[in-house]
């Protein structure tokens, strides 16, 4: 039934026994109720459709930050550590320390609600990502307390040598320094075989061919997503 027909129906049932003033607050109370029905529905839609709006936002925006935090992150690791340990013969140990703050990840770590409104092959990627280059700091932060090590034990062997030469009256110029030199390095390399810091090496070298294919892949989707979102 359409308003007017209702509000017909009204008006033939109330001539009988309605006055003219009932009659009208009646319609007007009709009215009022009717648009304020239609003002509620509207300001609740608003609301709904602004909610997914600023949650797309949201999401679209901690995904751009997600990819600068990876790239950079990654891009200092390759340039100053990662590109000399691809490098590296197997057998080898990497001795090299990269030093690694506390908090590395701050965007993700604070992004995982966002995360569940994407695809889910594509966060779990992402996710993947994270929890390897995890596991890769923590290589290598193992890596770096062994490099301590044996540096340390280098340069105590080389001190007890160099204190052996001066005791046999030996002068230390240029060609015994250089000698001494040698054999720390010779002396940290043998701490390393002990160490099996070889197996690290290869076990981060392994991990970062990984991570470049599953960057390479998570970051192409993350372009696409942001770039749908934003349309």
């Amino acid at each position: 039934m359409q308003p007017a027909d209702i509000i017909d129906a009204i008006t033939k049932a109330s001539e009988s026994f309605i006055s003219t003033e009932v009659f009208v607050a009646l319609i007007a109370a009709y009215i009022g109720a009717k648009a304020t029905s239609k003002a509620t529905t509207k300001a609740h839609e608003y609301s709904t459709k602004k909610t997914v709006d600023d949650e797309l936002l949201k999401t679209r925006n901690t995904l751009q930050l997600i990819k600068i935090e990876l790239t950079s992150a990654w891009d200092i690791y390759i340039s100053e550590y990662g590109s000399d340990l691809l490098e590296l013969s197997e057998g080898d140990a990497c001795v090299d320390i990269f030093p690694i703050g506390e908090n590395p990840f701050p965007i993700y770590d604070s992004a995982p609600s966002c995360l569940a409104n994407i695809d889910p092959m594509i966060s779990a990627n992402i996710i993947r990502i994270y929890m390897r280059v995890k596991g890769l700091i923590s290589m290598i932060n193992l890596n770096n307390t062994d490099c301590q090590t044996i540096y340390d034990a280098g340069r105590n062997a080389t001190q007890e040598l160099a204190n052996k030469f001066v005791a046999e009256g030996k002068e230390l110029n240029e060609e015994l320094a250089k000698k001494l030199e040698e054999y720390h390095d010779y002396y940290a390399h043998q701490e390393a075989k002990k160490l099996r810091m070889d197996r690290t090496a290869y076990s981060m070298k392994l991990l970062t061919i990984e991570l470049q294919s599953s960057l390479a892949i998570a970051m192409a989707d993350i372009d696409r997503l942001t770039a749908t979102t934003n349309q």
